[in-house]
């Protein structure tokens, strides 16, 4: 976007244009009566009298910083008008407005590496965020697999009892083995039935706790006939019912 040129060698004139020659320029700190310097270059470094004197031109070279209050007198010292005056941009902003691209401007501004420290601390929360999901995860497949081995050793030991069963010799009356998992409902009771019923009567059904967690829990089963049976769990040495409570059972019969 295009700017004003400012002129640092201003005229001064009347309402006639007639340049306001000898007269002078009082540069003040804006609305008070304490002088403000102004300079004769625009590195600042070579004062101004103050007042300032203007030429036979009513000009002057009129360099500063900020804000100011100006009074303009003419040659007899009569004051011809007292107002604000700005430079726009204060000395520490010039190397910023002076940029000559938005990409210098925006490096003399720091934005730059705000963005890049910005971007280093968001990387490093993400890396963190990253390290905990993973330990996390690691931490979830671990009792996965404690879980896993667990039941598949409770299956192992179903299936040898069963197995066990199986070779039973036929003398006892044994003709059908079955077995499976159950849970209790919310009376701590199962009502087990058979996926297969026996062919006359079943002779035995055991229950036994699904985890070594419950090895205070107490079944009691109870033979109906030879398409069921009933299944208590109570808390050991009390009758306490267990509801929802897991368990492995196995029916033989004949």
């Amino acid at each position: 976007m295009a700017a004003p040129i400012i002129v640092p060698e201003p005229q001064f004139c009347d309402a006639n244009g007639l340049p306001f020659a000898a007269g002078t320029i009082e540069t003040y700190v804006v609305g008070t009566s304490t002088p403000k310097a102004t300079y004769t270059d625009p590195a600042l470094t070579a004062l101004n009298t103050n007042p300032i004197v203007l030429d036979s031109a009513g000009r002057c070279v009129m360099w500063g910083d900020g804000d100011f209050r100006l009074v303009l007198r003419d040659a007899a010292g009569n004051e011809i008008w007292d107002q604000p005056a700005t430079t726009i941009v204060s000395a520490a902003m010039q190397p910023v407005v002076s940029a000559p691209t938005i990409a210098d401007a925006v490096h003399l501004l720091g934005i730059d590496d705000m963005i890049a420290d910005e971007a280093s601390a968001r990387a490093a929360a993400d890396s963190a965020e990253q390290t905990a999901r993973i330990a996390a995860d690691n931490t979830l497949q671990a009792n996965i697999d404690a879980e896993t081995a667990r039941a598949e050793a409770a299956e192992a030991a179903l299936d040898t009892r069963v197995t066990a069963l199986e070779d039973v010799t036929a003398p006892t009356g044994i003709t059908g083995v079955q077995g499976g998992v159950a849970a209790t409902d919310g009376s701590g009771v199962c009502h087990l039935v058979f996926p297969t019923p026996f062919a006359s009567a079943c002779i035995s059904c055991v229950a036994t706790p699904e985890s070594n967690l419950f090895v205070s829990q107490t079944p009691a089963v109870i033979l109906v006939d030879r398409f069921s049976c009933e299944v208590r769990l109570t808390i050991a040495g009390s009758a306490t019912p267990v509801t929802g409570g897991g368990f492995f059972w196995l029916a033989v019969g004949a």
